[in-house]
């Protein structure tokens, strides 16, 4: 017993593991069924929009099968699970004899309206369609014959009660049947006026037709008279069953979710809820049971177990294609599609929040900077913003109607947007403003933008575009990929490396930020849609017909990865390493699982070195299949690759590092890094930087340039390290005057490198200057000032507002020239790095008089009586001829007395002189003579 738990948890093991590494679908289909029919009690078949399903469990299961195109599956019949036959929306008729495993198309008349299909028996099948038009096959449906009815109606449905006996309904009203399998015909009144769409009989003579309006009627005589059913509707009704064990249990579909039952062999009926408001157009009832399904638009099949009497959802998906995806968490995403669809989920797509806006147009693309804010683009000019998830949106107006289908923001203001000829727009706020950028590529539409760093960017479009810009989205200059193929989707590997792939199956690669490309080779020739890579390695890519392809080489070799489906995908998205999500058309969802190796706590080795080989270590776990890839920054890994213990040279001094990150067969695992800093024989330090005559008791900072993994030895006479001894700045406080010593040296692993040193000067508040030289008595002239200077000391001058220092500020001497006069001062203050002294004054008078030079005694003027007491004197002139002005002045230069002259007069009376000293001034054509006088 013990044994067979053991075996049966490891199957279990073993499905998880090739459940975890594959994709899944996440919810149902959207496509619209047409049909739906049973083979036996487990095997049934449904039809519809590009879609074929198979169920072997009584349809609690359904898988998706290859058809043999891109095809509506209008009807299908299947004899048995193997033989069946397919009918398109474009006429054509498809075969196949191993349950759909692959298919063949018999020989049949072209250009032909075809809608249901049905097997007689075995070998004889018939197919209706429009104008009356009957194909029969008596091969197995290898090949076809045409036996028209007597109509130009569409044929909507034929129904055999045994391999001879049968009946048809047309859009005309009309009853048609036939007693030798279809050879003939005999057409039948209805007398009603309505499109009969379905019938079905319980035996030979009682069957039931029903149409559009709620048109239901009845026959009790095998067509040939008919009575009126009141249904109490006027939708149209699709299709109609009974019960073949309870013949007076039937059910009729319609549009609209309409589900109509009789118990009493149609006598009444009554509406039933179904659980859905989609259009139903086929019911079928699983042979041998009470189980009737049904299949409607928008992927809806509901189910009755008891012939009708209530019913369940069993698929039911959503019928708008998806167009992009953004997860920003391995469980929170969103989905943009048709028609203004925006999905949100929080649970990895088991259930969805309609965010979506109220506009006919797609929305195309999508980026998230992060789980709650994002921007959304599409046609016409649309983008939008959300800050909270899309609970609610902001529209941006990027001045443009072009649709608009790639995005790319480099943080939450700065983005640019790209689209349809040639549109390139950026904003640096937000979204409220954009800038168009020239692109020079009107005839171009631009479908994707990703950038490597905050310049380099690249633009892909069709006919094989590619864009590249070194400057953040300003200006870009057109690359040659030789190739026209229309590129679809970018994305980065790393920091020069990106993939982008294209809708006619090619892909590109650039290994220098899109300058050059070359080509790739998936070995799979089916258009592409989208490409998402989780590091430089590990990438996919979707397409159409359920492609995924995965690539653990960076693209050089590629893997198809089962989906179970063959819906086009549109977009991929990775919300972690772990968990990716696939999109596409009719709502279709799937999401990858596969548990990459945890993140490596710690890397365990020196991270302090001189160069060297060194042993570095992680632990390890012993998971089967997981091994470690291990780099090295400024060296090389010589022994250990793959394992958790390596050896390594480091080559290269400086700030470097070891990294590490698990590997197994779903990818890689995030990357752990150690930093390591690597040294070399320590040399002589830079220059110290700081002051060299600083104040005593003061605090001051001194630094050398900073090498990692070194460490700096500080000493100073006079002075104490405070703070950074060790470091390469430190701070020291100056404890002693005069001069002194500061002296720092390297240490690191390597050794003790030379002692570089800095004299400094330690000074103290200046005192007062020494006693001003100078004259101290001047007239309006220059005058020099002196004191005895001292090192290190700014002497800052003042002379207040009688004149101007010209020459000498700043140091122990200056020159003034003096311009007023007055009673002044003179002052210096002495100012060194520590504070400023005590200043020093002299005072000095400024007078006209004092200005006037002393002239040589001339005895051609007489001036008495000298001094004056009484304020009069008289002036004698001796052979001065020619006197023009005679004018008295005081000391402060403003005129007092002027003497009118006359020719030929020589002794001139000055009357009434104020006291003071004055200046007596006489002027000729040619000369001018200066007198004091003295009046007391």
């Amino acid at each position: 017993m013990k044994r067979g738990l053991l075996l049966c948890f490891f199957g279990l093991l073993l499905i998880q593991i090739g459940f975890g590494q594959s994709w899944r679908r996440v919810g149902d289909w959207g496509n619209d069924y047409k049909s739906i029919k049973w083979v036996n009690t487990n095997v049934g078949f449904i039809g519809g929009e590009n879609i074929l399903l198979k169920s072997i469990d009584g349809g609690l299961s359904w898988v998706e099968l290859k058809l043999p195109m891109r095809l509506d599956v209008m009807d299908l019949s299947f004899f048995d699970e193997q033989n069946g036959i397919l009918l398109s929306e474009n006429g054509q008729i498809f075969k196949t004899i191993n349950a759909g495993i692959s298919w063949t198309s018999p020989s049949y008349p072209a250009d032909l309206k075809l809608n249901k299909v049905l097997h007689v028996d075995e070998n004889r099948l018939m197919i209706s369609g429009e104008n009356g038009l009957v194909l029969r096959s008596v091969n197995a449906g290898q090949s076809w014959t045409v036996s028209n009815l007597p109509t130009e109606a569409i044929i909507n449905k034929i129904f055999f009660v045994d391999p001879e006996l049968g009946y048809a309904v047309s859009s005309n009203a009309e009853i048609f049947k036939t007693l030798n399998t279809g050879e003939s015909w005999e057409k039948y009144d209805s007398g009603f006026d309505v499109s009969l769409n379905s019938l079905y009989f319980i035996n030979d003579t009682i069957g039931y037709a029903v149409g559009d309006q709620g048109a239901i009627i009845k026959t009790e005589d095998g067509a040939l008279n008919w009575q009126f059913i009141n249904s109490g509707i006027d939708t149209d009704l699709t299709d109609v069953v009974f019960n073949p064990s309870y013949p007076l249990i039937g059910v009729i579909s319609g549009d609209g979710g309409t589900i109509l039952r009789t118990t009493n062999a149609g006598l009444t009926f009554i509406e039933v809820n179904p659980r859905s408001d989609q259009d139903i157009e086929s019911l079928s009832i699983r042979p041998n049971t009470n189980n009737v399904l049904g299949v409607a638009s928008s992927g809806v099949v509901i189910s009755s177990n008891n012939t009708g009497s209530s019913w369940s959802i069993r698929l039911s998906g959503t019928a708008s294609d998806f167009r992009g995806v953004a997860f920003t968490t391995d469980m929170k995403g969103y989905v943009v599609g048709d028609d203004g669809l925006i999905l949100l989920t929080s649970d990895g797509g088991n259930r969805f929040t309609d965010r979506s806006r109220p506009i006919s147009l797609p929305f195309n693309s999508l980026f998230f900077n992060s789980a709650n804010i994002g921007f959304i683009s599409g046609d016409n000019g649309n983008i939008i913003s959300t800050r909270n998830s899309g609970a609610n949106w902001t529209t941006l107006n990027p001045g443009t109607n072009k649709n608009v289908n790639g995005l790319y923001f480099f943080d939450f203001n700065k983005g640019i947007a790209v689209g349809d000829q040639g549109l390139i727009t950026i904003t640096e706020n937000q979204g409220v403003n954009w800038q168009t950028v020239s692109s020079g590529m009107a005839n171009y539409n631009l479908k994707d933008v990703f950038f490597f760093n905050e310049n380099d960017g690249v633009i892909i479009g069709e006919k094989g575009l590619v864009l590249i810009s070194s400057n953040g989205g300003f200006d870009w200059e057109k690359v040659n990929i030789g190739s026209n193929a229309d590129l679809k989707a970018i994305a980065i590997l790393d920091e020069v490396t990106a993939i982008a792939v294209s809708t006619s199956s090619a892909v590109f690669k650039t290994r220098d930020k899109g300058l050059n490309w070359e080509p790739l080779q998936t070995g799979f020739n089916t258009p592409l849609s989208d490409i998402a890579f989780l590091d430089e390695s590990v990438g996919f890519i979707t397409g159409e017909n359920g492609l995924i392809i995965r690539t653990f080489d960076g693209g050089d070799s590629w893997e198809k990865l089962e989906t179970g489906t063959f819906q086009n995908f549109t977009g991929i998205s990775f919300g972690d390493l772990n968990v990716g999500y696939v999109v596409g058309e009719n709502g279709i969802f799937y999401q990858y699982t596969c548990q990459v190796p945890d993140v490596i706590p710690t890397i365990f080795g020196e991270d302090n070195i001189c160069l060297s080989q060194q042993i570095y270590s992680i632990q390890d776990l012993g998971l089967d299949g997981e091994e470690y890839d291990w780099r090295v920054d400024g060296g090389s890994v010589i022994q250990g690759q793959g394992s958790s213990r390596v050896v390594v040279r480091w080559d290269t001094p400086g700030r470097n590092a070891v990294m590490v990150r698990g590997k197994n067969s779903c990818g890689n695992g995030e990357t752990t890094a150690l930093e390591v800093i690597v040294s070399e024989e320590p040399k002589q330090t830079t220059t110290i930087q700081g002051e060299g005559v600083v104040c005593v008791n003061t605090l001051e900072e001194y630094m050398v340039d900073s090498i990692p993994g070194t460490e700096y030895f500080w000493e100073a006479t006079g002075g104490v390290v405070r703070e950074g001894q060790g470091t390469s700045a430190i701070t020291i406080e100056w404890t002693n005057l005069n001069e002194q010593r500061l002296t720092v040296s390297s240490i690191n692993p390597c050794g003790q490198g030379p002692t570089t040193q800095k004299d400094i000067r330690v000074i103290t508040i200046p005192d007062q200057p020494s006693v001003i030289s100078g004259n101290v008595r001047v007239g309006f002239q220059e005058a020099d000032y002196e004191i005895t200077g001292e090192q290190d000391i700014n002497y800052q001058w003042s002379i207040g507002s009688g004149g101007e220092i010209i020459s000498g500020q700043g140091t122990p001497s200056i020159r003034v020239d003096w311009t007023t006069p007055g009673d002044h001062v003179v002052e210096v203050t002495p100012i060194n790095a520590c504070n400023q002294g005590p200043s020093r004054v002299l005072s000095v008078n400024v007078n006209l008089i004092t200005s006037v030079a002393e002239e040589a005694e001339d005895e051609n003027i007489e001036i008495f009586p000298s001094p004056s007491f009484g304020g009069d004197i008289h002036v004698a002139l001796k052979g001065i001829a020619g006197v023009n002005y005679i004018g008295v002045y005081n000391a402060m230069g403003l005129k007092i007395k002027e003497v009118p002259t006359n020719e030929g007069q020589f002794v001139y009376f000055i009357n009434n002189l104020p006291k003071g000293l004055h200046v007596l001034i006489i002027r000729t054509r040619t000369s001018e003579f200066k007198r004091k006088i003295l009046v007391l």
